[in-house]
């Protein structure tokens, strides 16, 4: 069934940076429409990725989150940390770091800029997060991404990734795949402004290659703390800490 959502595109083309950023640039308008397309399932998600770090009961904390988007991540954090939050939000798509300009987000820093090569201080932060956008990057980039990770956080600290991911239920992964791939007819029909959404069901039905993500990870220092499956088993959170 996945064929039916391989799109014309060659798959390498499709991770290009350029092409990726257009993509994101093209839905920063309609982004709020991606909540309702999962059933609320993102900002649910979201709040477990929050609930399974280890936070220190007083002083400030840092967060560098990287392919923030529009910086979904600060309301989880903020209501958890209050003003003890300081966030930066790193994204390489000028129009969605522009929506999450437009929100009221005290101790938020936009950052324009590439997650695997931010610029920010080496040891800058506590916690790096990564939420649903590891699916349209590379594997090939996986050793940068770890290596970036790794050089943001002080020792002791820890990364947490969050990631739709195909369910292993035969029929609950069947389900989701025939949802990705009427998806895009749906949207047309339903709500044409927010059919470039359609564009990330691609993404999602190939999914994250977490071996090799994983074996990135060890490389530059990781060890994994702990893994769950989100209910209802279409999304993945690893912990990481540096070892």
């Amino acid at each position: 069934m996945t064929e039916l959502l391989e799109p014309v595109r060659p798959v390498a083309a499709r991770y290009r940076p350029a092409h990726v950023r257009t993509m994101f640039d093209g839905l920063a308008g309609t982004y709020g429409a991606a909540e309702w397309l999962s059933g609320g399932q993102l900002g649910r998600w979201r709040r477990s990725l929050v609930a399974a770090l280890r936070w220190p009961a007083a002083g400030p904390v840092s967060v560098v989150d990287l392919m923030a988007g529009g910086a979904e991540l600060w309301e989880p954090l903020h209501r958890h940390l209050g003003a003890r939050l300081t966030l930066t939000a790193v994204d390489f798509s000028a129009p969605m770091l522009a929506r999450a300009a437009r929100q009221y987000a005290p101790s938020l820093t936009l950052l324009q800029a590439d997650a695997l090569a931010t610029g920010l201080p080496t040891g800058t932060a506590a916690v790096v997060t990564c939420a649903f956008g590891l699916k349209t990057l590379a594997p090939a980039a996986y050793p940068a991404l770890a290596a970036e990770a790794a050089r943001l956080l002080r020792p002791g600290g820890q990364l947490a990734l969050l990631e739709f991911d195909l369910p292993t239920q035969p029929w609950l992964r069947a389900a989701m795949l025939t949802y990705l791939r009427l998806l895009p007819a749906t949207l047309r029909h339903l709500c044409p402004e927010a059919a470039a959404h359609a564009a990330l069901a691609r993404y999602a039905s190939t999914g994250t290659q977490w071996p090799a993500l994983q074996l990135a990870l060890a490389d530059s220092g990781f060890r994994r703390v702990r893994q769950q499956r989100l209910w209802p088993g279409c999304a993945r959170l690893v912990v990481w800490e540096m070892g």
